[in-house]
């Protein structure tokens, strides 16, 4: 059982959530950044903590995840990949650009957002369609795909046990799955251990580094480190992501990353580092080396993760 319980699509609580979730997306990429590169737009300090962790995920595994994908997409003419929750596909556009050779299908619940990416990709005339599909309840077709592909998206996702089930039918004989996701508490909160140490850092910053910029409508300082729910399907049911992967699927690469990072230098906290003051980015400096001390010790357990995974 989780805590989601007697959350059921169909429901109308369902369909509330679903709708503030596409009307929160559809925000996102209004904004000039977000139409022009098609990524939500992120501040420094977190593109800076994403290359950090690629190079993880590359002394680990012998490549980053961007890496992995082009690997196998360039293995031969007429690969296909099914992206799980794209977006407006910035990255599956970038991955096409990279391998022409290759077609992809990028589904997502949000049409508007999906409309843009589908504009794109008849500019620049690549191989990525887009199609409107609700993950909760999609009907992927069976022994279809090489790869599928999942970018910060099975968060998102009620009916786990179910998607990642379909995941394994549409995956064709030694398919596998890529994905990089989040493994927070259930609504993106914070495990215990990790508010034990997150909570007394943030107290000692200045108050310029505790300015919210995503909880409110305007920016506000907290005086303590935002724990909340954060409502809409954000991280629905992130604590059992691994559990269902491993219980279906066969794992061959996990790589944990971010045991506290995400805390101070996302889209939250992080547009207050400018990184090329001295301070700010002796601060960001010190916060990496507690995140990478205190997971590496098993102080704190991860918030993100790196996976590959082959039908049983």
């Amino acid at each position: 059982m989780h805590d989601n319980e007697g959350l059921k699509p169909g429901t109308r609580d369902y369909e509330e959530r679903l709708r503030e979730e596409i009307d929160h997306y559809g925000k996102v990429f209004e904004s000039e950044e977000g139409k022009a590169r098609l990524m939500q737009p992120v501040p420094a300090s977190w593109n800076e903590l994403e290359t950090r962790a690629a190079e993880i995920v590359r002394a680990t595994t012998g490549d980053t995840p961007m890496g992995h994908m082009l690997a196998r997409m360039q293995s031969r003419p007429g690969f296909r990949v099914l992206s799980v929750g794209s977006g407006p596909g910035g990255v599956e556009l970038w991955l096409a650009d990279q391998c022409r050779g290759a077609e992809i299908l990028c589904l997502d619940v949000n049409p508007g957002v999906l409309e843009l990416g589908r504009r794109r990709a008849q500019e620049k005339r690549f191989a990525v369609r887009f199609e409107e599909a609700d993950l909760n309840g999609v009907e992927l077709p069976r022994d279809e795909f090489d790869l599928v592909f999942c970018h910060a998206s099975l968060h998102h996702v009620l009916e786990l046990e179910r998607l990642v089930d379909q995941i394994r039918r549409t995956l064709k004989r030694g398919g596998e799955l890529i994905t990089v996701d989040v493994i927070t508490r259930n609504g993106y909160r914070m495990w215990p251990e990790t508010r034990e140490v997150a909570a007394p850092f943030f107290r000692t910053l200045q108050e310029r580094f505790r300015l919210n910029h995503t909880a409110y409508e305007k920016p506000r300082v907290d005086r303590e480190i935002w724990d909340s729910d954060a409502g809409r399907m954000e991280c629905i049911r992130s604590e059992d992501i691994l559990r269902v992967l491993r219980q279906t699927l066969r794992e061959t690469a996990f790589v944990p990353y971010f045991s506290l990072s995400r805390r101070f230098l996302d889209t939250m906290y992080g547009p207050n580092y400018d990184l090329a003051e001295p301070l700010d980015r002796a601060l960001l400096e010190s916060i990496w080396q507690l995140d990478r001390n205190c997971l590496e010790s098993g102080k704190l357990p991860p918030e993100t993760f790196f996976g590959i995974y082959r039908r049983q």
